[in-house]
């Protein structure tokens, strides 16, 4: 891979603040390999700053799945073709986006990867105008993401055992399913009662949960997850199964790949996008293959 100068957008604030001090070590890391680095300053701070960054090849989002999220809806504002390469160096609380591209997980390694890795195109999502670049989930997963949200700024917990809290906290407290017209790949819509409809282009969100453990990230395809309504006992029993992904193959469970999913609800109904909640009535997925470039390990 040439190297081009790279700018890492660090979000100091994520994973309760300890992103703030990585930043000398990530410094120091990098010393020898030409780039710039600017802290975001708030919500919308980090996509502002990935649209009008100029003069880079590659923008490196260090941080979380929603620095991730904001670097690249701030890439795909600008013209096709003037978009640089995405990087990670992830240092947030779930890190999903991290497993999508095979980033590893130790700060140095990631750093690694930006020196010596590769150049590969990944499928990202479109939703209602916003990009992403992992996952997509309405009704029960967004719920619990908010209490996630929540959560993290009053536990201080992150990874996989936030997640876990949360949702232990909406099974026993707003387990509802949600009644929507749904429709396929343009087909038409069809009514249906539903927990959970994942779309995704990686195989887990949540800080780990393998929700689709067989998504592939560049096969121009949503890989899709849906779950009928249970009871709060059928719930629990197979909360394991979804962890580790081996629920697939459950009746309430409907696995599916699909180019575009429209969703219509007579309520307001609550969704996440890598991890971002946003509410609507109306949700228009649709996939966009190949359309960002990225920078992940060699193989």
């Amino acid at each position: 891979m040439t190297l081009g100068r790279m700018l890492l957008i660090v979000n100091p604030a994520a994973r309760h603040g300890e992103t703030a001090t990585l930043v000398p070590a990530i410094e120091q890391l990098l010393q020898s390999v030409p780039h710039d680095l600017v802290l975001t300053t708030g919500m919308g701070s980090a996509a502002q700053i990935a649209e009008e960054a100029t003069g880079y090849d590659l923008l490196v989002a260090v941080g979380g799945d929603g620095t991730v999220h904001e670097v690249l809806n701030g890439i795909m504002r600008r013209p096709e073709g003037d978009r640089p390469a995405l990087g990670l160096i992830p240092t947030g609380s779930g890190n999903d986006t991290r497993r999508t591209l095979g980033v590893p997980i130790d700060i140095a390694d990631a750093t690694l990867v930006l020196a010596a890795g590769v150049r590969r195109r990944f499928d990202i999502g479109l939703c209602n105008g916003l990009y992403f670049n992992n996952s997509f989930a309405a009704g029960l997963d967004a719920r619990v993401t908010a209490k996630a949200v929540e959560y993290k700024a009053t536990t201080k917990r992150s990874g996989l055992w936030l997640y876990l809290t949360a949702l232990l906290h909406v099974l026993f407290h707003e387990l509802y399913p949600h009644h929507v017209h749904i429709s396929w790949d343009d087909e038409e819509p069809i009514e249906d009662d539903l927990l959970i409809v994942a779309a995704t282009i990686g195989p887990t969100y949540g800080g780990g949960f393998f929700i689709t453990p067989d998504a592939v990230p560049d096969d121009g395809l949503l890989e899709v997850c849906t779950i009928d309504p249970l009871s709060l006992p059928a719930a629990l029993v197979r909360l394991p199964f979804v962890v580790f992904g081996k629920h697939t193959k459950f009746k309430v469970v409907t696995m599916s790949r699909r180019r575009s999913i429209v969703i219509e609800s007579a309520e307001p109904m609550p969704a996440q996008l890598d991890g971002e909640v946003m509410v609507s009535r109306r949700f228009e997925i649709s996939i966009l293959p190949g359309a960002i470039e990225c920078v992940v390990p060699k193989g």
